[in-house]
């Protein structure tokens, strides 16, 4: 019997049913000195869903054998690997959640390491596997992305889950990580295959890598539990895994405030973890603008599910992300039977495509964003098919059997061009010409 296609794919993600598995401990050092300090424990959270949502879809399959590397906290052992569903998973503590590393980078104030530890880790867990591919899920996570920088002689994919270098990522998240920057664009001219879902991230990529081959790959989504009779305490709700001005919070709340002045009991709720300075701000911007008793927040769920049950309490969901080219949160808010209000990115107009599903203003236009969610409230008839729309867009875009069958021909296609020198099918390629909405948008001047 033929050896199956072995394939190695390098992340970071957590949910519930791999913590269950883990041997976790709340109880290490950094435990005991938050306590004596005073200061709150910190939690295990559900981590990137959409690695999730590509997990149970790979469980489905038996022509290629799936392991996965991947960071997690509180585990008691340095490292630990378990086979679940049909996949191996490999997990390691990372350096982050090491007391000592972290004493030793505080006490010579190194700010930027360069994750050796973590990167001997994957290293290992590499050579023990002999993967045939390996897939690294991400490049601007420096604590397990660098490692792709130490992968060699093995054909190397890297799925890009956003673009670092984007020129534009200053302007819409006021902030760039210079290290994190400078990775990315190595391990883009290292790398020869990638997987991307939006064409300004290919033209990203290939800005960087002339020579890059591009895959076209869409993210899998798993079915969302939608609860029937939902009392709605909220007009509008914005989630995101973590609340920040490259996602639209701050134009969000500013489009509020037009809309208290026709809607004066208009209410917002803003779901997702917030850096507490960061939140401090919102605050003052929120009270600046007498918006007090219409905005309410909500911290992150530990459990994603949990977040999904929580957000169904709201009308409609404002999500107005400016670097995404179609934020997952997008995609969940579609699937949950949300009318959407969003920006025009390079991805969103694609949404369309099969008529209105969402509602879409420029990016920073605030006026005409505030204008979108006065139509949802105002315009039932507009909301009902947004929703037809959406439903049709959902059923027909997001086919997991359709998009797993393709990145499994990706595996095979890279292993036989890396191996034996065969050419890479062109229906696998990603061709610029399938997304002519795309290019309405002046994104990338």
């Amino acid at each position: 019997m033929a050896r199956l296609l072995r394939i190695a794919l390098i992340c970071h993600f957590s949910n519930p049913e791999v913590r269950d598995k883990l041997p976790l401990s709340q109880k290490t050092f950094e435990y005991y000195i938050r306590r004596i300090l005073n200061k709150p424990k910190k939690q295990v959270f559900d981590f990137a869903p959409w690695i999730t949502n590509l997990i149970s879809e790979l469980e489905k399959r038996n022509e290629i054998e799936i392991h996965i590397i991947s960071p997690h906290r509180n585990l008691k052992k340095n490292k630990y690997s378990f086979k679940y569903n049909n996949i191996f998973y490999h997990f390691f503590r990372p350096d982050d959640d090491i007391m000592v590393i972290k004493l030793f980078r505080k006490l010579f104030r190194i700010k930027r390491p360069k994750y050796y530890y973590n990167r001997y880790l994957i290293k290992g867990f590499v050579k023990d596997i002999k993967p045939d591919v390996v897939n690294l899920i991400g490049s601007e996570n420096p604590y397990y992305s660098i490692a792709g920088l130490d992968i060699t002689n093995l054909p190397l994919i890297l799925t890009a889950q956003t673009v670092y270098t984007n020129p534009l990522r200053k302007k819409f998240s006021g902030e760039v990580d210079q290290f994190t920057w400078d990775l990315e664009l190595k391990l883009h001219q290292k790398i020869k295959y990638f997987c991307s879902e939006g064409l300004i991230h290919r033209d990203l990529i290939l800005r960087n890598n002339q020579n890059a081959i591009i895959f076209y790959c869409p993210s899998s989504y798993i079915p969302i539990q939608k609860i029937n009779n939902v009392i709605k305490k909220y007009d509008f709700v914005f989630f995101a895994a973590g609340v920040a001005k490259k996602k639209g919070i701050e134009d969000t709340i500013q489009a509020l405030a037009l809309v208290k002045k026709e809607y004066p009991k208009v209410t917002l709720n803003i779901v997702g973890k917030c850096d507490i300075d960061y939140k401090k701000y919102l605050e003052k911007k929120i009270e600046e603008l007498e918006l007090k008793e219409n905005i309410e927040f909500t911290d992150y769920f530990p459990k994603q599910s949990d977040m999904h049950k929580h957000i169904q309490q709201a009308k409609y969901a404002v999500l107005p992300v400016k670097l995404d080219v179609i934020s997952g949160t997008i995609i969940e808010a579609m699937i949950l039977g949300f009318p959407v209000i969003t920006y025009k990115t390079t991805g969103t107009p694609y949404l369309n495509k099969y008529g209105e599903a969402v509602l879409i203003s420029d990016i920073d236009d605030v006026n005409s964003l505030a204008n979108n969610m006065l139509r949802v409230i105002k315009e039932p008839e507009l909301v009902e098919k947004m929703l037809t729309n959406s439903k049709i867009f959902i059923e027909r875009e997001y086919d997991n059997k359709a998009n797993m069958d393709k990145l499994v021909n990706i595996y095979k296609a890279v292993y036989k061009h890396y191996y034996e020198n065969e050419p890479i099918p062109k229906e696998l390629l990603f061709n610029p010409e399938e997304f002519p909405e795309y290019k309405k948008v002046n994104y990338y001047d």
